[in-house]
């Protein structure tokens, strides 16, 4: 069933940090929320937790009401917060099988073998918390979230600390278990955004200003620009005649850009001229117009509703 938000709102004295909210997340997919800081990411993800209640609208987890106050319906949700709160004195797998306690698992041992090796904490698995490097601890977080394997997983900026070789181990592992849960990711990287959610969600001043696919959020900010370089000299006077009323840029390392154009057609034009001229082109691509840019020109936008 995954996560069902309808309108949601959450206000502190007059000042509302959340308004009219709706997002859903569904079983086998991993949706990126994202925003400045101050967006009400946090404040979304603690209301999905059962940690704050909203003041308007609703949010369903799993089926279940995050205003019930009985705990049973947190069993079925995984969290990593953004600042991880862990046992500095205990030992990486002592540690984990307090916790499998905690969610009474009968094979407590089996799942804290299991989410070790998902997680990648073999080989600190005797050693305390406490002398861990950060991206090791986060990595204890994640494997807390993980072990009473959870339909819903909510992800406060779970790569924070890595290097970027475990933030690929961290990736795959996430990756693997989103084949059947429902996971909502916050991330300041958005290019782990890119490379891991189906769907993003971009949140500003409390109000969500963009949700849909991850790529065709990122083509619908296109900028319909061609990037082109020739072997030979060719002037802006020139290109600028085979796209009358087109702004022509010149760009480092010889390179033109070719604004507010059909893409497929400027490109089979420029192959045209260059057949016509004699000159051979050797850079010929299409602007794609990526997450962080599109993040940047979203979140400077004021969010309506």
């Amino acid at each position: 069933m995954g996560i069902e938000i309808e309108g949601l709102g959450r206000r502190y004295g007059t000042r509302w940090v959340l308004r009219n909210l709706t997002l859903t997340v569904r079983p086998g997919e991993i949706v990126g929320l994202l925003g400045p800081n101050g967006a009400g990411k946090s404040t979304t993800m603690k209301i999905l937790t059962g940690i704050l209640s909203p003041t308007s609208g609703k949010a369903l987890v799993n089926g279940n009401d995050v205003t019930d106050l009985r705990p049973a319906w947190r069993c079925g949700v995984g969290y990593l917060p953004e600042h991880n709160p862990l046992y500095p004195d205990l030992y990486v797998r002592e540690y984990l099988m307090y916790v499998a306690r905690i969610y009474r698992l009968e094979a407590s041992r089996k799942e804290v073998e299991r989410t070790i090796a998902l997680t990648g904490l073999t080989p600190e698995q005797h050693q305390r918390i406490g002398l861990l490097s950060k991206g090791f601890r986060q990595r204890v977080g994640l494997a807390a979230a993980l072990l009473h394997d959870p339909e819903t997983l909510i992800l406060d900026e779970p790569t924070s600390g890595l290097d970027p070789n475990q933030i690929l181990e961290i990736r795959q592992a996430i990756r693997e278990v989103g084949r059947t849960k429902a996971i909502l990711l916050s991330s300041h990287v958005m290019q782990e955004v890119e490379a891991l959610c189906d769907r993003v969600a971009i949140m500003n001043r409390g109000g969500l200003v963009a949700e849909g696919k991850t790529g065709d959020v990122m083509l619908s900010a296109s900028e319909n620009t061609v990037v082109v370089a020739f072997a030979g000299a060719m002037g802006k006077e020139r290109i600028e005649s085979w796209f009358p009323e087109k702004e022509v840029e010149p760009l480092p390392n010889g390179e033109w850009a070719i604004h507010d154009v059909d893409t497929r057609g400027a490109r089979l034009l420029l192959f045209q001229k260059a057949v016509e001229e004699g000159v051979p082109i050797i850079t010929l691509y299409a602007k794609r117009s990526h997450l962080e840019d599109v993040f940047h020109t979203l979140t400077s936008v004021e969010p309506t509703g």
